[in-house]
């Protein structure tokens, strides 16, 4: 498999698998040198790890409790990846399809993904349309998708950061505007809503390793993986993550409803570039998407996709250099 690479003239490189959508590299210029972001593996290792390493996941992000819909109706078993849930679509979900590559210019690249009536269970004829694009100083991602009969969708790109390059992805700073997070059962199903408080309290920023699990959800987790309830509407930043070095910051803007915050707890073993083995939080995930388990859950928000409806995802990822020994002292607005 051979990676197609983007480039833009501010100096951002992005390499894309059509396997399973996969970013698999992107480079931003940091203090004259080209700093790596992104976790990756050889491209041969892509098919063989499990931590859905900068793929696609689809046909829903997150997880499905009990893997099953009910709709109109009628019901639908779905692949217990997770037994007894779905997690990210199935074990064949669209992390693990070859994705048609439809155009590509300089700075951009169009996909194209064709899910059947039944693919790991899910009802309708699918269509989905991904494009990356690099704009100045963000990588923008945009999902479009329309589908034959009702069916629930939440695209997401699992793209795990590191803005250091390296090292343990605890030592970033995080400030992310939300008021509202989802704790969790220990399968990972989401309960009720609630404030954040403690270690989920990041409307200042924070050093994610700070207090490391001292909050029983976070100790039951083993980390941060909690979805976030996103209020705005993708027009300013929702999360400023910053690298441990104060080098490097970016900013998260999208217009989905939720974004998961995952420190890396289960990557332990998976390949990385040079042949080893990445460690556990050795990179941080801000997945933008629909509420988990809201199919079954019409209290948690609305994912399913109606004939003649159209889904649409735009998320953009914003770097910005900073002069060194700079601090992150944002406030939420």
């Amino acid at each position: 498999m051979t990676p197609l690479v983007l480039r833009n003239e501010t100096g951002l490189r992005l390499a894309v698998l059509p396997f399973g959508a996969t970013l698999c590299s992107l480079q931003v210029p940091v203090g004259g040198e080209r700093r790596e972001v992104l976790l990756g593996c050889a491209p041969a290792d892509y098919p063989r790890q499990q931590a859905w390493l900068g793929a696609v996941a689809g046909r829903f992000a997150n997880r499905i409790g009990g893997a099953r819909l009910a709709y109109g109706g009628e019901t639908w078993r779905l692949d217990a990846n997770q037994a007894p849930h779905c997690l990210h679509g199935g074990r064949d979900g669209f992390h693990r399809r070859p994705w048609r590559r439809l155009a590509q210019e300089a700075d951009r690249l169009r996909l194209g993904l064709l899910s059947p009536d039944g693919d790991q269970g899910f009802p309708g004829r699918l269509e989905v349309q991904l494009e990356y694009r690099l704009e100045g100083w963000e990588l923008v991602v945009e999902f479009r998708a329309q589908c034959d009969r009702p069916s629930p969708v939440s695209l997401t790109s699992h793209a795990y950061f590191n803005l250091d390059g390296g090292g343990d992805a605890r030592d970033h700073r995080l400030l992310l505007r939300a008021d509202h997070y989802l704790p969790s059962r220990p399968d990972g199903i989401p309960l009720a809503p609630a404030p954040v408080q403690g270690v989920f309290d990041l409307r200042r920023a924070r050093r994610l390793g700070r207090d490391w699990l001292g909050h029983p959800q976070q100790a039951q987790a083993g980390g941060y993986d909690h979805c976030f309830l996103n209020h705005g509407d993708g027009q300013d930043w929702l999360a400023r993550l910053e690298s441990g070095d104060g080098l490097l910051a970016m900013e998260v803007l999208t217009n989905q409803p939720g974004l998961q915050l995952y420190s890396g707890n289960g990557l332990a073993g998976t390949p990385d570039r040079d042949g080893g083995r990445y460690a556990d939080h050795a990179g941080l995930c801000l997945e933008a998407q629909q509420i988990p388990d809201s199919p079954n859950r019409p209290e948690l928000g609305d994912p399913w996709l109606l004939p003649g409806d159209s889904y649409h995802h735009l998320s953009r990822y914003r770097f910005i250099p900073l002069p060194a020994r700079r601090l992150l002292h944002c406030t939420a607005k």
